[in-house]
């Protein structure tokens, strides 16, 4: 496993599948996003429940 599935998932996803040219680059911005998404609304999520205003 590659460290760079923790910053650029959507990269070491496509190498896995063999994907290449402009259908990497659409894939892996699919994926990036959706990763990033993630990670971001479960930190709106914490900093919600944990901080009140």
């Amino acid at each position: 496993m590659k460290l760079e599935v923790l910053y650029n998932p959507g990269n070491v996803i496509c190498d896995y599948l063999k994907i290449k040219d402009d259908h990497k680059f659409i894939f892996r911005v699919f994926v990036n996003l959706t990763y990033y998404g993630k990670i971001l609304g479960i930190l709106a999520f914490y900093y919600a429940r944990h901080f009140n205003f």
